[in-house]
């Protein structure tokens, strides 16, 4: 764990001086507006809220009295919203994933990995799922999204503390996957 911190502390000193690093940092803390100044004016343009927003990301690691606290971006994760497509394409334990990539931003598909899906907020063990991600060609035209199957006795989403969809997010994890 404290590789990883390290490497978190590292990722974060680099976003000052590597406008790659700070498009992704910022893409991660949801300061699209800013990502994209940074796109169009550069790196200098938006260095004093990225400052700011670097402070406030180390100043998360401590809580309320304190006490440090483990806080990590994970870049092999994603913040999705959930959805069931109306046609009937997805079996028991499977989901579609589409995500646009930071590094490119074109959408890639995962495909093969086992994913777990964790409703945000996670207020119960239940809320953990495993499913296995797979390749739909008639869902490619979704992005940035966690399409869940509909089969089964008790669909994923509701299994999920009865997630409804009706503007549930998803955090997804995955450890390697394939993309398409």
């Amino acid at each position: 764990m404290l590789e990883k911190q390290t490497s978190f502390f590292r990722f974060l000193n680099s976003a000052t001086e590597d406008p790659i690093v700070a498009f992704g940092f910022l893409c991660s803390i949801n300061e699209v507006t800013l990502a994209e100044n940074l796109l169009i004016d550069g790196l200098e343009s938006v260095s004093k809220q990225l400052r700011r927003f670097i402070s406030q990301e180390q100043g998360k690691m401590i809580n309320k009295r304190g006490e440090q606290k483990c806080r990590i971006l994970i870049p092999s994760s994603r913040l999705l919203f959930g959805v069931c497509y109306h046609k009937d394409v997805l079996k028991a334990g499977e989901c579609y994933v589409r995500v646009i990539q930071n590094a490119d931003g074109k959408p890639r598909t995962i495909v093969g990995a086992n994913v777990l899906i964790a409703r945000n907020p996670c207020l119960h063990p239940g809320d953990l799922r495993k499913l296995k991600a797979v390749d739909k060609p008639e869902l490619s035209h979704l992005s940035d999204c966690i399409v869940f199957s509909t089969r089964g006795p008790r669909p994923a989403a509701d299994m999920m503390s009865g997630g409804d969809l009706d503007g549930d997010t998803c955090k997804l994890i995955a450890r390697r996957w394939a993309m398409h």
